[in-house]
């Protein structure tokens, strides 16, 4: 079966289409889109009709790639923007009428465990990981055993969301960079207030931009990305290069995704704060997300 898995997050679509026979996968496209869909939800949690119709059009470009590619199923998820806007559910009912798919929202628990199916397997044999994926607009912290999930920790907001709060500036002011970092270290200690170092995985859009730009790669590269060790010492040298520069410079730098330059310090800034306060020597990046293990797993709603 030729199936499709398009995630609708706050601040890019992602699309795999692959060829799935079982437990056989073979990848014939991916695509993102950065598409901000959760840009105007800080001031009133509203998508607006701009960002709607721009997704709109976006889906109906994959829309065109899958009927290309003779797609048998398509599945569509959405995560924090989708969950927390006032306007989501006549937006997921325009895309219905005019692309013809359904859209599903995911609870928080349910995306923590499609993000632990996707990247468990990096976890070593008999040892407890945290798996740690930061978008957009959430932060889900995953808990378990390669092969037993335990637990999650949500936190609704991600590099979108905090960018939109605290940075105004371009460059970034040291009163903003101060004020965000203040507030990351108190949700950290709020959440976890007696933090145990422990094997780390990182996901998302933020993680494998920040494992691509430490690569200086001229193109993503997946397979690079994936399984690839993203020291504590390279993510600080990251957030002082992105304090230093505005959004254009940033945009220049070697291995930096297109579209992503203007929240990549807030990602930095998260990722970081999480390695200082589980006293973490980097994180191991995973490359796969929720998309992937919606290609092998059925949805359950």
């Amino acid at each position: 079966m030729v199936k499709a898995v398009i995630d609708l997050g706050t601040n890019s679509i992602k699309c795999i289409i692959a060829e799935v026979d079982g437990n056989n996968i073979r990848i014939l496209k991916q695509l993102t889109c950065i598409t901000k869909l959760g840009r105007n939800l800080q001031p009133n949690n509203e998508l607006g009709f701009e960002a709607q119709d721009n997704i709109i059009e976006d889906l109906k470009s994959i829309q065109q790639l899958c009927e290309f590619l003779k797609v048998e199923q398509v599945i569509c998820v959405g995560t924090e923007a989708l969950r927390r806007a006032k306007d989501s559910v006549p937006f997921r009912e325009k895309i219905r009428q005019q692309v013809g798919w359904k859209v599903y929202v995911l609870s928080p628990e349910m995306e923590a465990k499609f993000i632990f199916l996707a990247s468990s397997n990096l976890i070593p044999a008999n040892q407890k990981g945290m798996i740690v994926e930061s978008g957009g607009g959430s932060t889900e912290f995953i808990f378990g055993y390669r092969e037993r999930f335990i637990s999650y920790q949500f936190f609704p907001f991600g590099a979108l969301t905090l960018t939109n709060k605290f940075i105004h500036n371009d460059p970034v002011a040291p009163e903003e960079f101060n004020t965000l970092k203040t507030f990351l270290k108190q949700k950290l200690k709020d959440a976890f207030p007696e933090p145990e170092s422990i094997f780390s995985v990182a996901s998302g859009g933020g993680a494998t931009t920040l494992a691509s730009v430490s690569r200086q790669l001229e193109h993503f590269e997946e397979e690079t990305i994936h399984n690839f060790f993203l020291s504590s010492d390279e993510i600080d040298r990251q957030v002082e290069l992105y304090k230093s520069l505005n959004n254009e410079q940033r945009r220049k730098i070697k291995g930096m995704q297109a579209g992503r330059e203007d929240i990549i310090l807030a990602s930095a800034v998260i990722y970081q704060q999480i390695a200082y306060h589980f006293n973490l020597p980097g994180f191991i990046i995973s490359s796969r997300g929720i998309r992937y293990a919606l290609l092998q797993f059925d949805l359950k709603v």
